[in-house]
């Protein structure tokens, strides 16, 4: 049995900040995750909030966002009848850090293709890679290589909250704001198969009221 599965969250919380700073955010994760899946300590306190709120700022770190779906599913189950405005804060915490991250993937990606053609940086094998193509050609390798990853990111978790949030009146306000936000995202990065996969999705939603 893992060494911090029956840890109190004060205490979990302490341990994993303490982790985050010698650079060991994965073990700090799996510390948090225990505490949130764990039968003891069911009552939700302010710490629960403090836990979830650096729980899934390391799935959006580590790129996690299946991890950071089954916390917020647990979340949800100690907070419905007490607390649901800490799930919604912590939901859209969650949300507004992945979309940060996609959108600093977006710049960096254009950052990078404009690079190449800086002769004062060398040949180095990124440079020499794209150099052979033209500007277009360079930005869509480059936006595969560094946006992709943090746009499938963004994508689920858009698609985990709306199944997390899905026919429950005491949170369909922000249920109604996440859809407007995934809308926003299909707009905003051409993504087509997932405007069509959110089409479904909500479809799915309504037919199941």
């Amino acid at each position: 049995m893992p060494p911090n599965f029956f840890q109190k969250p004060e205490t979990a919380l302490k341990r994993a900040q303490e982790l985050i700073q010698v650079g060991k955010e994965s073990d700090a994760l799996d510390t948090l995750h225990d505490t949130i899946k764990a039968r003891r300590y069911k009552q939700w306190t302010q710490t629960h909030e403090q836990i979830m709120m650096k729980h899934v700022e390391l799935c959006v770190v580590l790129k996690k966002p299946h991890v950071a779906k089954d916390a917020l599913f647990q979340y949800k189950t100690l907070t419905h009848q007490v607390a649901v405005k800490s799930l919604e804060t912590v939901i859209e915490h969650f949300l507004q850090m992945a979309e940060q991250k996609t959108e600093e993937a977006q710049k960096t990606s254009i950052e990078k293709v404009e690079e190449i053609d800086d002769l004062d940086q060398g040949d180095v094998p990124e440079t020499l890679l794209l150099s052979v193509v033209s500007g277009a050609a360079a930005q869509d390798r480059m936006d595969r290589t560094v946006l992709a990853p943090w746009l499938r990111f963004l994508w689920d978790s858009y698609r985990n909250c709306l199944e997390l949030l899905r026919n429950n009146a005491q949170v369909e306000h922000l249920y109604h704001r996440i859809t407007r936000k995934s809308f926003q995202f299909c707009s905003k990065y051409q993504r087509r198969t997932e405007f069509r996969k959110l089409c479904e999705l909500l479809r799915l939603h309504l037919n199941q009221i």
